[in-house]
Parts: C-alpha cells; sequence; structure tokens
C-alpha cells in the first residue's frame, strides 16, 4: 500500500507561472490530492493576497503556509501556528521607516493587510521604489533588531522588506503538518524558487525550478521545469 504524501510548493515563480499554466497544474495537484496525498501552498504573500489568488483560479490546498512560514492555516481556516512580532518592535521599525524613503508601511495580522494596530502583527512590508535603499534598509533592520528577519522581494517596480519573526519558516510550518499528518518526512517533496525557500528544500526533498535564484543551485541538484515535472515523479 503506497504511504500518503506532502507536496509544499512555493506559489510565485513555482506554482504560477502563467495563466496557462496554471490550469493545467491545477489539474494535476486535483489527481494528486485523489490519491489521499496532501498538497501545500507555502509562500511570502499574506492571506489577503494569496485569497485573492486562490478564488481567481479555483485552488485545491490542505493547508496554507503564508507570510514566509509565520503563519500557518488549514484548509478550514484554522490558525495552526503563528508568530507575531514583537508590539515595541514593530512600533521601533515604523518609526525607523517613517524617517526614511518608505513609500508604504503596511502591517499584517494573521487575516487582515493594512491594521492599524501594532500588535498581533505577523509582517511588516516596507514599500519602496528604490533597490540600493531598499538594500540599506534591509541591512538596517537585520543588524539592530534582534529576533527578526527581513526578505528583500521585488513586487513588480516597488521593492519590499518584509519583515518576520526569527522563529518563521516554511520549514518549522512543515514540521507541524508532519506531526498533525503522521506523514513520514521521505515522503515529504518540496519545490520553490526564492531565498525564502531555502530552508524547506533543505530539509524535505527539496527540488527546485529551473529559473530559481542562485542561492537555490548551491542548495539542491534537483532541477525541474515546472511543478508538473515534479509531480510526474511523485505520483
Amino acid at each position: 500500500m503506497d504511504l500518503k504524501k506532502l507536496l509544499v510548493s512555493d506559489y510565485d515563480g513555482t506554482f504560477y507561472i502563467s495563466d496557462l499554466d496554471i490550469k493545467k497544474t491545477i489539474g494535476n495537484i486535483n489527481n494528486f490530492r485523489k490519491l489521499n496525498n496532501l498538497f501545500v501552498i507555502a509562500t511570502g504573500r499574506s492571506y489577503v493576497d494569496l485569497k485573492e489568488k486562490i478564488d481567481k483560479y479555483k485552488i485545491p490546498y490542505d493547508y496554507l503556509i503564508l507570510n514566509h512560514g509565520a503563519l500557518l492555516l488549514s484548509k478550514e481556516l484554522t490558525i495552526i501556528k503563528s508568530f507575531s512580532l514583537e508590539e515595541k518592535q514593530v512600533k521601533s521599525i515604523i518609526n525607523y521607516a517613517n524617517k526614511k524613503d518608505v513609500s508604504d508601511i503596511i502591517l499584517i495580522d494573521n487575516f487582515r493587510k493594512n491594521v492599524n494596530t501594532a500588535s498581533h502583527i505577523v509582517k511588516i512590508m516596507l514599500k519602496l521604489y528604490n533597490f540600493n535603499e531598499a538594500r540599506e534598509i534591509k541591512s538596517y533592520i537585520d543588524s539592530n533588531y534582534t529576533n527578526i528577519k527581513s526578505y528583500l522581494v521585488c513586487e513588480d517596480k516597488d521593492y519590499l522588506v518584509e519583515v518576520i519573526s526569527i522563529k518563521a519558516s516554511k520549514s518549522t510550518m512543515i514540521k507541524e503538518i508532519i506531526k498533525i499528518e503522521d506523514i513520514k518526512t521521505t515522503n515529504t517533496y518540496t519545490i520553490g524558487d526564492g531565498v525564502n525557500d531555502i530552508d524547506m528544500i533543505k530539509k524535505y526533498n527539496g527540488y527546485r525550478v529551473k529559473n530559481s535564484c542562485e542561492e537555490l543551485v548551491s542548495v539542491t541538484n534537483k532541477c525541474v521545469d515546472n511543478i508538473n515535472e515534479l509531480l510526474e515523479e511523485i505520483i
């Protein structure tokens, strides 16, 4: 009897590449889940941002790992695990950002974006128009604040410095799912294309897509053109 498998995929640049590709991918994911397997999206996106895509494309899933691993939701949208930032640090980062050339400061909690309170925040997004300024702000935050980490994300013509708890990671949330579902680590597969995928790709049968970031090349030599190629391997 085949054992249950778990597939965890990054969203942007991995699960989603184009509207044409995603239709085929969703069909293959549905077939994968019909075999009693589980599918998880693990993304830097917030719940609000990903829900828009889930509703648009009717994406099937069993769990959601959001905000670079700061939040884990079940398919019923129950909060399984969440890592909030300290309120004092949130306020401090806001004060710092207000003194810099930051075009927007976005506070995100478990289910909301653009909240007006510094409590229960799982991610701070600082939006800038200049890459070098964004990189400098990321470097300052990483060097001067404890118990946090940040990612520099390119979004259209904007650059986002996204701040989360140091405890948050995609691999940490995968470990929680494995416990809940009693799935073997050897039957857990991950795929991604970015820096925030490194930890899960290192720990759980990791694959990278062809156009992944340079950092992933040294992490795994398992490379596929897209998620559909990986599904063909593991089904």
